[in-house]
């Protein structure tokens, strides 16, 4: 087993938490109130969500925010 349960390395896992954290990091503080935690996010797509690759729905949600559906 991986990282927290997961099949996530550790290696993988640590790459991946610090570039969210990098990211969030740029979010001005003022603003950070505001926008619900990412796995809170996650939890609320649909079931559906996990039929697709992680890749298939960035490029879903860019198309999607690229065309003011989700911003």
């Amino acid at each position: 087993m991986g990282f927290a349960g997961t099949n996530i390395t550790d290696e993988d896992a640590q790459e991946i938490l610090t570039l969210l954290v990098t990211a969030y990091s740029a979010i001005p503080p003022v603003v950070k109130p505001y926008i619900p935690s990412l796995d809170r996010i996650l939890k609320a797509l649909p079931d559906t969500v996990r039929k697709y690759s992680v890749e298939d729905i960035i490029k879903l949600l860019g198309w999607a925010a690229k065309n003011d559906i989700v911003i």
